[in-house]
């Protein structure tokens, strides 16, 4: 989606409504609850959820991951974060990721700004890992990605 300058006095039309700062979020659920004992980022048994959407060079997106986790294990940990392929790629991190410590299920989110470094296809898809040991368990998974 290319880029529209405004000049002083120009009108907005319904076209320049439905894009950008004004469009909705794209989003993706998967609720099975699913588990990983993996120290490392990746699929669960149902991969995803995932979002593919065209962006233009430099342009902006706002990457929302969030899910109900749990690990039963004192001292384990549960992440999800995201990758993004197509035509470029980012491997999931734990700086992008959403994580907890609790032996409890709760519902964590994490907010990551991604700036398009090559205008053409990008598939933003949530990872999963454990941390130090046991199993952790992800439900009502949910990506959402909002350009800007």
């Amino acid at each position: 989606m290319p880029r529209k300058v405004f000049l002083n006095n120009t009108a907005l039309d319904a076209a320049d409504l439905n894009e950008g700062a004004f469009s909705d979020a794209v989003q993706a659920d998967v609720a099975t609850d699913q588990a990983t004992s993996s120290t490392s980022y990746g699929d669960l048994t149902t991969v995803g959820p995932s979002v593919t959407m065209t962006l233009t060079q430099s342009q902006q997106v706002m990457v929302t991951v969030y899910a109900l986790m749990i690990n039963q294990t004192v001292s384990g940990g549960e992440f999800m974060s995201f990758a993004v392929s197509g035509v470029e790629s980012l491997a999931a991190s734990d700086n992008n990721a959403a994580n907890s410590r609790s032996t409890d299920r709760v519902g964590v989110q994490k907010t990551t700004w991604y700036t398009a470094g090559t205008t053409g296809s990008h598939t933003f898809t949530a990872k999963y890992k454990a941390e130090a040991s046991g199993s952790a368990s992800f439900s009502f998974r949910r990506i959402s990605v909002k350009r800007f």
